[in-house]
């Protein structure tokens, strides 16, 4: 009997575990007790079998390649479990078997799976079967161990939390007062960005995301949660539960995160469109108030500062909103009016599933030369040139998509309404997918403050439109 060893360990975070190697002694003293010459051995070490594992057996996929080969007639581990806890994975085994010497799956208990007769099959899969009833009820006893844990406040394991030691109970002091540091610095009327700022020039690297994490989690007050559930924790708070929820306020407020029209929701047409005509960065919207000025304007800026506390652009143009806003917004309506662009947006004569069904099988294509490459029906140059072709015809199937998707965003237009009279009834988002249908990128050249006056709809402002430039997709 031609002899394949296979060990597997589902977890072993130190690299260091003797277990595969024990599990190879005991399978070659069963071979060689046998008889049986061993051909090769396979491991896979720290992965699971079970249905939620996504990690790749390469060892496994190995000794598949050498059952194809016809080189083995048995599979030797010492039980079933270490090969398979999923019933599809012996499925495909079984239909190997069919076609190759295969003949029996044996285990070091005495176990023996033979896979040419009708009772051998019964077995293999009644034992794979089993376990995956098994690995259930595993996971269930794990489930109502980590919810008992909880009840008792208990650390349930896991990355060491921020401010904590290895065990999650001990405060670490040194991060502990980071932490409290932060809830000073934003009861004083500090911003999260300019905790990072600070932090990083300290030698950090932090991101306002994580930092809001860690100042947010209930677990800094001494409360252990667990599916929506609280707890006492037995581990002891850092900061005070007063301060806690004062700073919860804080961060949550909703003006600190929404432009100035205090709604919660976009206010700027041109988020992700607007550039600036120094240093080419994405200009955000703020709302900031002038010295003269009753209250907050909306405005877009260059940010010199990102979220990292990095410098990032030159921070030296800002803008009203407002007239850039109703400058491109008169623009695209404009451009839409022209007979040119209602050509350019009208969509092809294949519907959307006819160009998906195109663009998969042009995808599928590509995916057929690189194995034809890789097993030597292509030479390197015949796989570029067919590649060239290939991609080129995905590129002009996904320009028919883009088209497509085009015209039915015009096509939303109310019937009996021009667009014009849409675009004054419309939500923002939909303005915002209309413009960003023809424009391409908005860029604000620098220029002097009050050194012209532009007037629309009736209002005046110092704004010189000749340094805005729209940069258009169609």
């Amino acid at each position: 009997m031609r002899t394949a060893i296979y060990t597997r360990l589902s977890l072993d975070r130190s690299g260091r575990s003797e277990n595969t190697q024990l599990q190879e002694r005991e399978c070659r003293s069963f071979a060689e007790d046998q008889g049986w010459p061993v051909v090769q051995v396979f491991t896979d070490n720290d992965v699971s079998v079970s249905r939620y594992s996504k990690k790749p057996r390469p060892g496994y996929e190995q000794l598949l390649q050498l059952i194809r080969a016809g080189e083995i007639d048995a599979v030797l581990v010492t039980e079933m479990t270490r090969l398979y806890r999923r019933l599809e994975e012996l499925l495909e085994l079984l239909r190997l078997a069919e076609a190759s010497p295969l003949q029996r799956i044996q285990t070091t208990d005495g176990s023996a799976y033979l896979l040419s007769t009708a009772k051998g099959v019964h077995s293999a899969i009644a034992s794979v079967n089993n376990a995956v009833l098994e690995s259930r009820r595993i996971s269930d006893r794990t489930r109502r161990k980590k919810k008992a844990r909880a009840a008792e406040g208990r650390f349930n394991g896991g990355p060491r939390p921020f401010g904590y030691e290895p065990d999650g109970v001990t405060v670490r002091e040194s991060e502990a007062k980071v932490v409290r540091w932060c809830y000073e610095r934003l009861l004083a009327g500090d911003s999260l960005r300019t905790l990072v700022r600070t932090l990083n020039a300290e030698g950090g690297h932090w991101h306002a995301h994580t930092l809001r994490q860690i100042l947010t989690s209930k677990r800094i007050i001494g409360v252990r949660v667990h599916q929506g559930n609280e707890y006492p924790a037995v581990w002891p708070g850092i900061v005070d539960r007063e301060d806690w929820q004062r700073v919860q306020v804080i961060l949550d407020e909703k003006r600190r995160f929404v432009g100035a029209n205090k709604k919660g929701t976009r206010s700027y047409l041109l988020t992700g469109m607007a550039h600036c005509g120094l240093c080419g960065n994405q200009l955000i919207g703020s709302a900031t108030q002038g010295p003269r000025e009753g209250e907050p304007r909306r405005r877009y800026r260059c940010r010199t500062i990102d979220v990292y506390g990095q410098t990032t652009g030159c921070g030296k143009i800002v803008r009203m909103a407002e007239p850039v806003e109703l400058l491109v917004s008169e623009a695209v309506l404009h451009r839409l009016d022209s007979p040119e662009m209602a050509a350019a947006l009208a969509p092809s004569g294949e519907d959307v599933s006819g160009l998906l069904e195109r663009y998969n099988t042009q995808k599928a294509r590509l995916d057929d030369l690189i194995t034809d490459y890789a097993t030597g029906l292509l030479s390197r140059e015949q796989l570029a040139q067919a590649k060239s072709i290939v991609e080129e015809a995905i590129e002009a199937t996904r320009a028919e998509m883009a088209k497509l998707e085009r015209g039915r965003t015009v096509a939303a237009v109310p019937a009996g309404q021009t667009i014009r009279e849409a675009w004054e009834a419309a939500s923002l988002d939909w303005r915002r997918e209309l413009v960003g249908l023809l424009v391409e990128r908005v860029t604000l050249h620098p220029g002097r403050t009050g050194a012209c006056r532009w007037s629309y709809g009736g209002r005046t402002w110092q704004f010189d439109p000749r340094k805005v430039e729209i940069a258009w997709r169609v």
